[in-house]
């Protein structure tokens, strides 16, 4: 009756894997859990595959990394069920009615997103304070607040859809590297009048970043966002929706995106270290993000 499907890179599974499935044992209705391995390093194969002996459960590996959008595609493609739950593979289950909670959702038409969470206390490891801290400010948001603009609160680490919906409109497999995929599916189920309705119902996010490694990322959604204006994949109106785009857009009509961009570039380097300490700003990450659009926005 559903099918949980978990794309893996470079994160061992087990601990996820296991409350899953402990849950879905015990709702008593048909399921399946597929783990797709996207050519992670071999140690974390060792660990993960041993998931694989579990009752209902496929693990899968495969030899090329082919995406975050194309395996979660094929992942729905293989599956056997009509409801399709999918989840990020860095998640932790923090509720013991995670998997009960969507059953009353089942065929019901609608896209349902049940959000994320992140740790309450500030992390250990200071390097990755600053991934905690924009995941706190920009994805720990209640339902009540991602119902008012359902469709650009999409998010694709914990959702559930019908195949045939999913099928019928697929993630872009075209993008490159990491970031804003689910922006664009958000975008293209409202042009379909397909409804999404936002509750509560987290995971919570514990793949947590070094912020040098958080910021590479950051880059590449941006670059992700200028390829979707410049193949007319959204429309201004659409990317206009999105705070970050909206404030580049505000920028050029005042003619002020090139003395911005000038600025950026001059005190680039100061504002990194800022961004790379252990209390970072996220006036300053604000900052940064706006200048790596104008930069990028201009090589195109």
């Amino acid at each position: 009756m559903f099918s949980v499907l978990i794309p893996v890179y470079n994160f061992n599974i087990s601990v996820l894997v296991n409350a899953l499935h402990r849950q879905c044992e015990a709702v008593g209705i048909p399921y399946e859990i597929f783990c797709y391995d996207d050519a992670s390093e071999s140690k974390y194969d060792e660990v993960n595959k041993k998931i694989s002996s579990w009752n209902n459960v496929r693990y899968k590996r495969l030899e090329k990394n082919i995406g975050r959008s194309r395996i979660r595609n094929l992942m729905a493609r293989e599956s056997r069920f009509d409801n399709l739950l999918f989840l990020d593979c860095d998640s932790e289950v923090v509720s013991e009615n995670y998997i009960s909670n969507y059953i009353s959702c089942f065929n019901a038409g609608k896209v349902v997103c049940g959000g994320r969470v992140y740790d309450a206390a500030t992390p250990s490891d200071k390097k990755k304070i600053l991934h905690w801290k924009a995941g706190k400010k920009k994805e720990e948001i209640k339902a009540e607040m991602r119902n008012k603009k359902p469709y650009t609160s999409f998010m694709t680490n914990n959702f559930l859809i019908s195949k045939n919906i999913f099928l019928e409109n697929s993630l872009d497999e075209s993008l490159q590297g990491y970031g804003h995929e689910d922006t664009l599916f958000g975008f293209q189920l409202r042009r379909k009048n397909i409804p999404v309705v936002h509750i509560d119902n987290p995971l919570k996010h514990i793949g947590l970043e070094n912020a040098e490694e958080f910021l590479v990322k950051t880059g590449s959604g941006i670059s992700n966002l200028i390829h979707f204006w410049k193949e007319k994949k959204l429309q201004e109106g659409e990317l206009s929706e999105i705070s970050l785009m909206k404030a580049y857009f505000n920028l050029r009509q005042v003619f002020m995106a090139g003395l911005f961009l000038f600025f950026f570039r001059q005190f680039s380097g100061s504002n990194r270290k800022r961004l790379l300490s252990e209390s970072p700003s996220l006036f300053w990450f604000d900052v940064y993000k706006l200048g790596l659009l104008a930069q990028t926005s201009v090589r195109f």
